[in-house]
């Protein structure tokens, strides 16, 4: 699977997604993503090459235990990953140019739930973009 930022100035390529993809709705997940959650996926080192633009990659350290990559121009998130961990990344799976060969099996840190996307199913779907209502 092929995956970019934004801009396209950071381009990467994963073989294989391991299966722990999660959707985690913590609230630094959230300030990253500007989302209600963040969907990311565990890719082991040996899966993952960085095609271009790896040298544009920032990397913002979160907490105590994990640091965050996210493209110097255009600021899309890229991945998630713990300090002092070479194992692999957490890829957002928001950049990436194909569907993952998983789908989520968790949702994670739902205690800190934003409480305006509780009830994001319930809401109505809309091929493009929303009509006028």
């Amino acid at each position: 699977m092929n995956g970019s930022c934004l801009c396209g100035l950071i381009r990467f390529r994963v073989s294989a997604f391991e299966p722990a993809i999660a959707n985690c709705y913590c609230t630094m997940c959230r300030k990253s993503s500007g989302s209600a959650f963040a969907t990311y996926g565990t890719v082991l080192i040996e899966n993952l090459s960085w095609v271009g633009g790896y040298e544009n990659i920032k990397v913002f350290r979160s907490s105590e235990h994990a640091q965050r990559g996210f493209c110097g121009n255009c600021g899309s998130s890229l991945f998630y990953k713990r300090v002092n961990d070479d194992s692999g990344y957490e890829m957002s799976l928001g950049v990436l140019d194909e569907e993952p060969n998983y789908f989520p099996s968790a949702n994670i840190n739902c205690e800190e739930r934003a409480k305006w996307s509780e009830q994001s199913e319930q809401l109505r779907d809309f091929v493009g973009d929303r009509e006028t209502i």
